[in-house]
This record gives C-alpha cells, structure tokens and sequence, in this order.
C-alpha cells in the first residue's frame, strides 16, 4: 500500500530476504519511513557498514526435515542488535544466517556469521560458523564453536561484533570484511581474540534473547490432490512445479516465481488479499529473489493458482531451473558493472523456453549472473554462473562474460564454483541451453 500511494509499480525482492521500494521522489522518503513503522517494519539493516538483515531458512518451521525452527532466534536477535548504536559503524558490513539444518538452505556457511540448527544430547542449539562471505578473497566459513545453547547465541552475535568493531580495518574499504581479519590474525589470533571479547560480554551478564512465539495455525483436514480441480492440465502443472509438503498435515508451501525480484505492486496486493484470511506467517522471501507462501490447505490451491494466473501471468508456472535463476542489475544502474546481466538472462530465458527440452528434469539447478567480478547476482555458489567481463578480438573491446560452474552452495561439502574461461555475450543464451541439455 505504501509502495503504491508513492507511484511505485513494483517491489523488489532481494537475495538477502529484503523488500525494496524503487522509484520513490527523494521528498516522499521520509513518510514513507514513518508509514511503515505502524507495521513494524524498518529500513534499518538495509545497506551500509551495519548488521544486514539476519537471513533465516526460506523454508524454516515447515521444513520436513528441519532440526528445529531458528526463525524466532533470527527475529529476537534482528530486533537486539538494530537498537545497538554500535552496530552502525563497523568497518563493513556484517551478514549473519540462521539455518534450520546442516543442510544449509540459507547458505549460512558463506555469510559472516552462521548459526546451524543443531541438537546435543536433546538440547537446541547451534553449531556457529565465522569468516564466510564471496566478492574479493571469498571464503567458506569456518567452525567457531561446534556446538553452544540456544540461549547463547546474542554472546556470541555480540562478541564477534565488537572483535569485528575493534580489530576489522577501517582505512581499506576492499578489506575490511570479517574474513579479511580472520586471514590477517590467524586463525589462532581470531579465535584469541573472540575468547577475550566472549568473556568479557559474559562478565556482563547480558539478558538473553526474548523468543518470540510461534504457534502452528490447526490445520484442516487435508484435501486430497485428487479432488482440487478436474480436468485442468495446467493446474496439475503448476502443482508439480510449485507445491510442496510441509510438516504439518493439511498444510502445504508454494512457490511464487518472480522475474529478477520485481514484483509488480498490483500482484503484492492480490496476493496480500487472498493470504490475510489464511493466518499468520504465510509469506517468506527465498534467496532467488522469489516468494515462498507456507501454511496454505490444500483447498485453498485451485484459487491461488488462478490468481496467479492473472497477477503473474509469465512466471507463475515457470520450471524451477529459471524460476531459482538470478541476475544482479549490472550496467543498468550500478557504476560497477561491465554488463547487463539482466537483460542476458531475458535472453537465456527466452531460449530454454524455445529449446524443447525438459527443464523440469533438473528443477534444483541454479544459474546466476552477475554484471562484474562483485558476487551480488552470487555467481561463486551456481551449478552454471556468469560475471561480467570483456574481450578483445581485432583490436576492438567486446562485451563477454566470465563463466564459473560446479559449486555447492548447501550441505557440509560447500564449495565455489571454478573458472571455465569465458564466452561472448552474445553467445551465452547458446552456451546454457548447451550445458542444460
């Protein structure tokens, strides 16, 4: 509503869990901020040497096989940390995840700080990884503590925190993330170091996090998938693609595909309409710039399919392969980028689409641009990745891109991507429908 009373036409999903407001008159900003305060929300944790939005599992709390849901741990220590005046002047930014099992769904392993669901002797907890992140000298992060307490886990967000503050190096901005540090120290430094900052946030006996309550909407009796809707191959479709079971019986999630996170105002409302009956907690953001709806009953599918329809009409049924792909806005607006990752991604769209082949075949495979050697389209973590670059053929430049392949992003083998040289741009729709088949 916001968005739309400023003119705003879209809203854009980010690859951190974010909603961003495009497009705003510089006057208009500051009502809009005030607008949002009534439903809780800020913009606080959105950009600058700060604590970024804390990430948590897309699929946390539905999960069938999840250890727990982290989700209150994210939110309680996102409402701490944003009211400490010390967390707005780090170095540089600090990224912190939670994930619900080793699995590592929200990639918490590349983030600053990681924090894995996990289980010792029946008691929650997590294990906490340190030191990750992509862009210049990526890195996976590495074990900090194997296990602690769940109760523990704003000592541990704080202590870090203030190493990051006083140690991390405030005169090069092209170094000053965490990873740097734990590669100028040592690991047997930073690890020192923490101790001293850990013991010392102990000494001050800080309350621990106030979890907020999660309680689990009753849900109704399951309808079967038999009986939704007759006759309609483009449901069933859809279905296969976009639904998936949740832990709780009766209750299902589906994924919403949204072209490059910009979700058009008009679909946001529609969507808001047709979820406020259903209950709390139906809508989370996912890392591929798209909407996860969770807690729906299976009745409630044959009409959000044709909502879908109508709001979303191109990308609502769209395989998983190009609905998970990502491309950060390159040339386009950012005084970095040496392509234009978004319109080659169109075009990579437009030609698996035409290719004939089945792209349901391969639906957790994920393909990501970004518009230079910056990892904002998270190139680095892609089964097929792409960043901007530039060639020279005759004496004259020409726009190209620098192909990267076989990382794992999740689980506890994670890895990078490796260097496969490069392609011209104009090539690369060819070269993914190549790779894909």
């Amino acid at each position: 509503e916001v968005a739309a009373a400023q003119g705003s036409t879209t809203l854009h999903i980010t690859t951190r869990q974010e909603f961003q407001v495009h497009d705003l008159a510089l006057a208009h900003v500051i009502p809009v901020l005030r607008a949002l305060l009534p439903a809780g929300l800020s913009s606080r944790g959105g950009g600058g040497n700060t604590v970024r939005n804390i990430m948590v599992s897309p699929e946390a709390g539905v999960a069938v096989d999840e250890v727990f849901d982290p989700s209150p741990h994210a939110f309680a220590l996102t409402e701490r940390l944003i009211a400490e005046s010390d967390s707005w002047s780090l170095p540089r930014k600090l990224k912190i995840a939670f994930a619900a099992s080793a699995a590592d769904t929200v990639r918490a392993r590349f983030n600053d700080l990681g924090f894995i669901a996990t289980l010792d002797q029946g008691r929650r907890g997590f294990r906490v990884l340190v030191a990750g992140g992509m862009g210049g000298k990526a890195a996976v992060g590495r074990e900090l503590e194997p296990f602690i307490p769940e109760e523990d886990v704003y000592l541990v967000a704080t202590a870090i925190k203030r190493l990051f503050d006083r140690h991390g190096n405030r005169k090069n901005r092209n170094t000053a993330r965490l990873r740097f540090l734990w590669r100028s120290l040592g690991e047997q430094g930073f690890r020192h170091l923490y101790q001293q900052e850990r013991t010392a946030v102990q000494a001050e006996n800080p309350a621990p996090l106030v979890l907020p309550e999660t309680a689990d909407t009753p849900a109704p009796p399951p309808t079967p998938a038999a009986a939704l809707v007759e006759e309609e191959p483009g449901f069933w479709r859809w279905y296969r693609r976009a639904v998936e079971p949740q832990r709780q019986p009766g209750r299902v999630s589906v994924l919403v595909p949204v072209r490059l996170g910009n979700l058009p105002v008009r679909a946001a409302l529609a969507l808001a309409d047709f979820l406020e009956p259903l209950g709390p907690d139906t809508v989370r953001a996912s890392l591929g710039q798209n909407l996860r709806l969770r807690h729906l009953p299976t009745a409630a599918l044959p009409g959000l399919w044709r909502l879908l329809q109508t709001v979303l009409p191109e990308t609502h049924d769209w395989p998983r392969l190009m609905a998970h792909a990502i491309a950060c806005t390159g040339a386009d607006t950012c005084k970095l980028g040496i392509c234009l990752p978004k319109g080659a991604l169109r075009a990579i769209e437009q030609a698996l689409l035409a290719s004939g082949l089945d792209l349901d075949a391969i639906p957790e495979f994920q393909l990501s641009l970004s518009g230079c050697p910056n990892s904002c389209g998270q190139h680095p973590l892609a089964d097929l990745g792409f960043f901007g670059n530039a060639g020279r053929r005759d004496g004259a430049l020409y726009p190209a891109y620098a192909v990267t392949a076989g990382a794992r992003a999740t689980g506890e083998a994670a890895r990078f991507g490796l260097s496969f040289g490069r392609v011209p741009a104009k090539h690369l729709p060819r070269l993914v429908v190549e790779v894909v088949h």
